[in-house]
């Protein structure tokens, strides 16, 4: 196991270890991104319906405003950034 005196030996749980700490961090990476995308991503879509429903004139500015600020905000707090 691991340094012998007749010989190199490589001990392979050593970096078998690593290998699985490496993917565990890309795996979790990977999901941290995917999910700031799909917030962002369903951010975008309340925000062109509402925008669609103003054009339409079913809101007023007003209660986009007030809609938009809610969005925005409930967005922050499920990130963390307040």
């Amino acid at each position: 196991m691991g340094f012998e005196t007749h010989g190199f030996s490589f001990f392979p749980f050593g970096a078998l270890f690593c290998l699985t700490l490496f993917c565990f961090m890309v795996v979790r990476i990977f999901e941290i991104r995917r999910r700031y995308k799909d917030y962002n991503q369903k951010d975008r879509d309340i925000t062109m319906i509402l925008k669609n429903r103003l054009a339409k004139g079913e809101l007023d500015e007003a209660e986009y405003q007030r809609a938009s600020y809610k969005i925005k905000e409930r967005f922050l707090w499920r990130v963390g950034a307040n």
